[in-house]
C-alpha cells in the first residue's frame, strides 16, 4: 500500500453502518409462522474481524429492533448496537 493510502487508513478509528443493504443483501426470508430471517454475508462479518485487529471499532445503528441482529452483533463482537433508531 502507498504510504499517502496508508497514512490517510491511519487515521479511521471507527466504521458505523446500518444492517439491511449493508450487512445483508436487504431481502427477508419468512417462515410458515411469519418468522423473519435475515442473511449475512460472511465477508462482511471477516470485515469487521480484520477492522478490530486493527484497532477499529465497529458500531450498527439500524431502525429495526429485531434478535437476529442482535445475536450476530453479539457473535462478531462489535463495539455497540443502537437499534431501534
Amino acid at each position: 500500500m502507498d504510504s499517502i493510502l496508508e497514512n490517510k487508513c491511519s487515521k479511521i478509528k471507527l466504521v458505523i453502518t446500518d444492517v439491511d443493504g449493508v450487512l445483508t443483501d436487504g431481502g427477508m426470508f419468512y417462515t410458515d409462522k411469519g418468522d423473519i430471517m435475515k442473511r449475512f454475508f460472511v465477508r462482511d462479518g471477516m470485515g469487521v474481524t480484520l477492522l478490530r485487529k486493527h484497532g477499529i471499532d465497529t458500531i450498527i445503528v439500524t431502525k429495526e429492533k429485531n434478535p437476529i441482529i442482535n445475536e450476530w452483533y453479539k457473535k462478531m463482537n462489535v463495539k455497540k448496537l443502537y437499534d431501534g433508531i
